[in-house]
């Protein structure tokens, strides 16, 4: 039932420059069908598309995946860290006929942490540019640029700043009319193959322009190694711990360790 795929060879440089990867392969038949599962059930909520979030804080399926699937050793071994301490899971599913892109944004900015996270998101079906695939601008990590966070509408499309007055935050380039000035990558993922990525990357998701193929995605964050608590930073307070000290290293009993070289 363990991770399927172990070998990260090359993965961590790569990484370190681009700021993502992609690692093929990365979940047994096993974890895929269990999550699929999960996912389904799930929707029985009927919440919007960004509600699906933090899953894993009760028993069940998605909680035991980030507990005891490995995923911890190979987000450490890609991230360069000597642990990795679980924050939170999310779920991403696109529907036949959901056009809406999702906007141009970087993830770590509304998060109450500075240092290093990475995501991983996984795909549950075929990913291509037709049904919703991720696009990333490699190296933009590296920027040292904190976009300020922004409020969207139930299909993720842009509408309003928070945060306007805060001086730590600038605003979003409009990077879809700047499209011919980056870098943009993308790729099409099987099911189980894994997106890894920096919290400072900048990136977005192409609509399901498709009549008949979902796109179903479960992405877990992680803090790394050199990940600290910083409450003044970020506007999701559900991700706040009165346990924690400013400066303290992103562990707690709210966000255990999962591994630990």
């Amino acid at each position: 039932m363990d991770i399927l795929t172990k070998d990260t060879a090359g993965l961590a440089e790569k990484y370190k420059s681009e700021g993502v990867v992609v690692v093929r392969g990365a979940l047994t038949p096993y974890w895929l069908e269990q999550l699929r599962a999960a996912v389904e059930e799930e929707l029985k909520r009927g919440e919007r598309y960004f509600a699906y979030r933090n899953m894993r804080s009760q028993p069940g399926i998605f909680q035991d995946f980030c507990l005891h699937s490995g995923i911890g050793r190979l987000v450490a071994d890609i991230g360069g860290s000597s642990w990795a301490s679980l924050i939170f899971d999310q779920m991403f599913v696109k529907e036949p006929g959901t056009r809406t892109q999702t906007g141009w944004h970087t993830d770590q900015p509304y998060w109450p942490v500075a240092g290093p996270i990475l995501t991983t998101w996984i795909a549950l079906d075929p990913v291509d540019a037709d049904n919703g695939a991720l696009e990333f601008i490699p190296g933009s990590h590296a920027w040292g640029k904190k976009y300020r966070p922004f409020t969207t509408d139930q299909l993720g499309s842009f509408v309003d700043y928070v945060k306007k007055d805060d001086p730590q935050y600038t605003d979003m380039p409009d990077f879809e009319a700047e499209r011919d000035q980056h870098r943009i990558v993308h790729w099409d993922l099987a099911p189980g193959d894994l997106l890894a990525f920096d919290g400072f990357i900048v990136h977005s998701a192409m609509g399901n322009r498709t009549s008949t193929r979902r796109r179903r995605g479960y992405a877990v964050r992680f803090a790394l190694d050199q990940a600290r608590y910083y409450p003044n930073q970020g506007v999701a307070e559900w991700l706040e711990d009165n346990s924690l000290s400013l400066g303290d290293p992103y562990v707690s009993e709210k966000f255990p360790r999962v591994f630990n070289r």
